[in-house]
């Protein structure tokens, strides 16, 4: 996996084929003529333009992938990152690829021997196991299944065996998410230590969400075996490895960590509803919440590492190391020579480069500012406006204002450069900010549902509304982060459902995901529904 997979990038051959093509017909009469030796051109280092401003490698430009790494090691040892127990648990081959040395000597150890106790995950597993002839597609929906809701021995064999398997390095996973920090290194290959930043590997990270599969299906194995204090210590341990995934420096990571606390959050409630825990067993379970590392901000993420990328290919680019066709693939059918002769550098060498690394800053600028306002929904709809500037950027590099603009000289083809890098470059922020939005919706759901377990415990029952629970159960109750209206709460015969409108800000009745039509609303039942398949 790498820094750009799931990144959200306009067609690239609808973008660059008819500029290339029309810059080509301007320089066919030079075609044979000898071409002079170009010097690569000149970029200031500045926080206009390079943004980081060291280290420097020895030709003077900035060493990106480290200016990232520095910046997101602050304060991290060996001792408190939890990367470093991580990988002791995954191995140095997590995707079968091997990490790099300089990965691990990064982080302060030695790098990690081939063989050892390491995590095993279950597709291979299943195919090493002597006489298996099992269908790996109907194994990982037993695991599917035994993560959703308790389950014995007896039902799904396989999976208990492989659980007990990989003891050890469940119990190193623990381990590494008790220390407070995370710091997943940034490096090239073995054989391209300085390599671009958007073609970094992260085996790591999609790895990650399989340990909290296997620890979401140990959780409801204990839930069954009666041993609460074991199923929530795993439930914990879930929560707070996705919060510390997220502190990672790219998007990715961040998105992956959102995810991870998804399926702890779904586990903490199916906890609740199958134990309901006492006052003082409550009590205890909250303090361990309110302990969670913090969640790391999707802002940070586009406002350093996303820029940095961008910033990277561009200076790689303007010095002939990488080609546009590097950074996003080329539709099918697209004409590759019209590519070539881009990366030969005659449109290159046209443009002014410290302006274009100003005009993209300007855009990161504007976009780190919008996704750090503290209200959810002025963000959002300035996120909105964002996007729909963006979209008026593509069309424009789209359509044939650019022939014009490509024989307009220096300032045209440089801001058509710096256009069409954008339109290639920027992720699909709404997309993200969405997600950020129900990451904490779905803690705010837990809260409610934790001070709603609370009450009952107390006074025997679920409260006929809200209104009950605050301040002496939750110092408040939040609104839906979506609407900014009161979430809609209902006491049922079994216990309550309450649920906020999701992101569509459409009232669906209270359904999900999960329910027949889908809907898009964030709901709490209590007791939690067991899926009709199971």
């Amino acid at each position: 996996m790498t820094i750009t997979s799931g990144r959200h990038c306009i067609g690239f051959a609808a973008i660059i084929g008819f500029v290339i093509s029309s810059w080509c017909l301007a320089q066919d009469d030079k075609a044979e003529k000898p071409k002079a030796a170009v010097p690569p051109p000149k970029i200031t280092i500045s926080k206009e333009t390079t943004w980081a401003t060291e280290p420097l490698r020895a030709d003077g430009t900035v060493e990106y992938l480290e200016a990232v790494n520095r910046l997101f090691s602050k304060g991290v040892t060996p001792e408190n990152n939890a990367c470093v127990l991580l990988y002791q648990a995954m191995g140095p081959s997590p995707e079968g690829r091997r990490q790099p040395d300089a990965f691990f000597r990064r982080m302060g150890i030695e790098p990690l021997p081939e063989e050892g106790l390491y995590f095993q995950y279950l597709g291979q597993w299943v195919r090493e196991q002597p006489g298996a002839a099992k269908d790996v597609n109907a194994v990982n929906d037993m695991q599917t299944k035994s993560g959703e809701r308790p389950w014995t021995k007896a039902e799904f064999p396989l999976i208990a065996e492989w659980l007990k398997q990989n003891e050890i390095p469940l119990r190193t996973i623990e381990l590494a998410t008790e220390r407070p920090k995370y710091f997943s290194p940034l490096v090239g290959t073995d054989a391209e230590p300085d390599g671009a930043l958007i073609a970094v590997l992260l085996p790591g990270v999609q790895k990650s969400r399989e340990l909290a599969r296997a620890l979401a299906s140990r959780a409801m194995w204990e839930l069954a075996e009666g041993s609460q204090v074991d199923a929530w210590r795993d439930l914990m341990t879930m929560h707070r490895l996705g919060r510390l995934v997220g502190q990672g420096p790219t998007l990715i990571e961040y998105l992956v960590g959102v995810a991870i606390e998804s399926i702890a959050i779904r586990g903490e409630l199916r906890f609740l509803s199958e134990t309901k825990p006492s006052a003082k067993m409550l009590a205890m379970y909250r303090k361990q919440l309110d302990r969670l590392p913090p969640r790391a901000s999707v802002a940070d993420k586009l406002d350093h590492c996303e820029r940095v990328m961008f910033l990277d290919c561009a200076l790689r680019m303007a010095r002939g190391q990488m080609r546009l066709q590097e950074i996003a693939n080329e539709a099918e059918g697209g004409d590759s020579s019209l590519i070539e002769k881009l990366a030969e550098g005659a449109i290159m060498q046209t443009v002014d480069w410290d302006v274009a690394l100003k005009s993209a800053n300007k855009w990161y600028d504007r976009l780190a500012v919008t996704l750090r306002k503290p209200d959810y929904r002025e963000r959002t709809a300035e996120v909105k406006q964002f996007n729909e500037d963006l979209k008026k950027l593509v069309e424009k590099t789209r359509g044939p204002g650019v022939l014009l603009a490509l024989l307009g000289g220096k300032p045209a083809i440089t801001q058509t450069m710096s256009d069409v890098l954008i339109s290639l470059l920027l992720p699909a922020v709404q997309q993200v900010g969405v997600a950020e939005g129900r990451a904490i919706q779905r803690m705010r759901n837990l809260d409610i549902a934790f001070a709603l377990e609370v009450y009952r415990a107390n006074r025997g029952s679920y409260p006929d509304s809200f209104e009950p629970l605050a301040p002496k159960y939750i110092a408040e109750i939040p609104n839906d982060l979506f609407t900014g209206q009161t979430l809609k709460y209902a006491k049922t015969a079994e216990g309550y459902r309450f649920y906020s409108v999701g992101d569509n800000e459409q009232d669906e009745e209270g359904r999900s995901f999960d329910d027949t039509p889908r809907g898009d609303d964030l709901v709490v039942r209590m007791p939690v529904p067991v899926a009709k398949d199971q």
